[in-house]
């Protein structure tokens, strides 16, 4: 049985007051399981499809918040009770709990740069961007990360988080 070795290159500055550090843990531990050797795709192949389709439905993702489409926003999400939902209360998971499934609130606006996604194992990808938010003349930013899995269904996200700055921290993602 071979295996990969996977290192992992921070993608966003771990900003004091940002605890990643689970989220990190959980990615490093995915980098170093081994992977099992076979003969079908090349792997730098596999990465490129993977990282593509996770791109799709990252965008997917954002832009139903765009047009606040609570169905298409939410068929990007895995329905199982492992989704896995952090901010700074703590780690939640299940996605019939969920807010989101209920809650009809959108931001005002939603401005995502940065979308950057970084291939983890096959089927299994990292994103993350950099946001602004305004919501009821309140503006916030911070980091959001998603993990993104391939499914007999297509690709989900089973992780999201949203790591907000203080009030009136500026921006500082890069």
């Amino acid at each position: 049985m071979a295996s990969t070795r996977f290192s992992f290159v921070p993608l966003v500055p771990l900003v004091p007051l940002v605890p990643l550090v689970p989220l990190v843990a959980s990615l490093v531990a995915i980098g170093c399981a081994p992977v099992p050797s076979n003969n079908g795709p090349s792997s730098s192949s596999l990465s490129a499809s993977d990282t593509i389709d996770a791109r799709r439905i990252f965008e997917e993702n954002i832009d139903a918040i765009h047009k606040r489409d609570r169905a298409r926003y939410l068929a990007t999400y895995l329905h199982t009770n492992t989704l896995g939902r952090n901010g700074p209360a703590g780690l939640e998971l299940g996605y019939e709990s969920w807010s989101a499934r209920r809650d009809s609130t959108w931001p005002d606006t939603l401005v995502a740069r940065n979308l950057r996604v970084l291939p983890i194992a096959s089927g299994v990808v990292y994103g993350t961007y950099c946001y602004t938010v305004t919501q009821k003349d309140t503006t916030s930013s911070g980091v959001s990360e998603r993990i993104f899995v391939k499914t007999p269904e297509g690709w989900r996200i089973a992780v999201t988080t949203a790591f907000g700055l203080p009030a009136g921290t500026p921006a500082q993602c890069k």
